[in-house]
C-alpha cells in the first residue's frame, strides 16, 4: 500500500513539473523565427501592393489623357467653315473651327467644339517645354469669342505629372509619312516646317513616357509606363 502511494506521489510529481528554461529559449526562438518569417512577408507583401498601385495610377492617368487628346481631336475642325454661309462665316469667326493651329513635338493647339458647348481653343502642351524631365503634361481650353476678343489663354490643368520624353507629338499625312514639324502659321499661311501645308495632317501621334515619382521600394527603381496612340483628324 505505502509503495502504490510513493508511486501515486510520483506520477503528480511529474505532471506537475513546469517547463525547463532550456525548454522555454527553444520555445521563444522558434516563436521568434515564425513572427519574423510572418513579418517579412506582410512588409513584402506591402511593397508589392505599393508598387502595383504605382503602376495602376501612371497607367490610368496616361489613359485618360491619351483618351481626352484622342476624342478632342476627332472633333478639331468641326464645325468647319463650310457649313456656314459665307455672310454668316465671314462675319462671326468664332462659329466655325479651323482645326490644327500649330503642333510642334511638344505643344499642339486647336479649335473644335468638343463638349457641345461652341467652339473651344484647346491647348496642351509639356511643362517645362525643354526639360529637363520628369515634366507635366498640361491641357487648358477657352472658348474661341472670348480667345479671339481678349487673345489671353487658357487656364492649364496638369494632365499627366512624371512625364519623361520631351517627343510627345509626331503628324502623319494621309500616306503615313511623317510631316516636318513645327507646324503652324507664317505669312498668313499655315505651312509646316519643309513648306507643306499643315492641311495635309491627317493623323496626330501620341507618345508617352512617365516615371513614377517615387522609386519602387522593393528594388529602388523608378516605375516607368510607356503608351502610345494615334488620333485622327476630322
Amino acid at each position: 500500500m505505502t509503495k502504490a502511494l510513493d508511486k501515486s506521489a510520483s506520477l503528480q510529481g511529474h505532471a506537475q513539473r513546469g517547463f525547463s528554461l532550456l525548454e522555454l529559449l527553444i520555445a521563444i526562438v522558434i516563436l521568434a523565427v515564425v513572427v519574423a518569417v510572418i513579418v517579412s512577408g506582410v512588409t513584402q507583401l506591402q511593397k508589392t501592393n505599393t508598387n502595383q498601385a504605382v503602376n495602376v495610377d501612371l497607367t490610368q492617368q496616361s489613359r485618360q489623357f491619351m483618351d481626352q487628346v484622342v476624342a478632342d481631336l476627332h472633333q478639331a475642325g468641326y464645325p468647319s467653315v463650310t457649313m456656314f454661309d459665307l455672310a454668316t462665316s465671314a462675319g462671326n469667326p468664332a462659329l466655325y473651327a479651323t482645326g490644327l493651329i500649330s503642333v510642334s513635338s511638344n505643344a499642339i493647339q486647336y479649335e473644335g467644339d468638343v463638349d457641345g458647348t461652341g467652339v473651344s481653343e484647346i491647348f496642351v502642351q509639356l511643362n517645362p517645354a525643354a526639360g529637363p524631365c520628369p515634366c507635366t503634361l498640361r491641357r487648358g481650353a477657352v472658348s474661341k469669342i472670348n480667345y479671339l476678343a481678349t487673345g489671353l489663354g487658357p487656364t492649364y490643368y496638369t494632365e499627366v505629372d512624371g512625364v519623361a520624353n520631351l517627343n510627345i507629338f509626331t503628324a502623319y499625312n494621309k500616306a503615313g509619312n511623317v510631316i516636318p514639324m513645327p507646324c503652324g502659321l507664317t505669312a498668313g499661311a499655315y505651312v509646316c516646317a519643309d513648306g507643306s501645308a499643315m492641311k495635309n495632317i491627317t493623323n496626330i501621334g501620341v507618345l508617352l513616357n512617365v516615371r513614377s515619382n517615387v522609386p519602387n521600394p522593393t528594388t529602388g527603381a523608378y516605375t516607368n509606363v510607356t503608351m502610345s496612340t494615334e488620333a485622327q483628324i476630322q
